[in-house]
């Protein structure tokens, strides 16, 4: 059936209506990044705040029961050197030392964590500005950002992570970075 002026003018209408003929290419990823990209980084946001205040908190609990076994110390230098109980008390603040140091120490890791989440947020954040100019990016583009963020990078599993290399449990050691 030809198709009249009338008819190539529909269909041109129809067409510029038409959200997907208009577009960029590119448009549908651009506004689905644009979408979900700030969305992830919020999320991200937020456990990283739960758990910096999470340790915050337990760090405050620890100075607590430190200031505890130093009043238990002062008391047991208070108490009769030979007493039986005396010795008994010795132990268990010893014990309670050893605990609190072991526990503080597994903090480090929520610390470690929380730096891995605001790498990981600022990241995502500078990403999803970028992204709208990078409809013509190549592979040195490409690998331009993977070395830029392989640089920002503060510990071992996030270097291993990056390379798809396992990661393991986290070492009994604590990094200072």
């Amino acid at each position: 059936m030809p198709q009249g002026r009338g008819g190539t003018l529909m269909s041109r209408r129809q067409q510029s209506a038409s959200p997907a003929a208009s577009a960029p290419p590119d448009a549908g990823i651009t506004l689905m990044t644009a979408t979900v990209l700030p969305i992830w980084t919020r999320q991200l946001r937020a456990i990283q705040d739960t758990v910096q205040g999470g340790a915050v908190d337990l760090l405050s609990c620890f100075a607590g029961i430190m200031g505890l076994q130093d009043l238990l110390d002062s008391e047991i230098k208070a108490m009769p050197a030979d007493a039986a109980h005396t010795l008994a008390l010795q132990q268990l603040s010893q014990e309670l030392a050893l605990q609190c140091e072991r526990a503080l120490v597994g903090l480090q890791f929520g610390d470690r964590a929380t730096q891995m989440l605001d790498i990981l947020h600022d990241d995502t954040q500078r990403f999803s500005q970028e992204l709208p100019n990078m409809a013509h990016a190549d592979a040195a583009e490409a690998q331009a950002w993977l070395d830029a963020l392989e640089a920002r990078y503060t510990t071992d599993e996030q270097r291993d992570s990056h390379h798809g290399e396992s990661t393991g449990p986290p070492h009994n050691n604590v990094e200072f970075f």
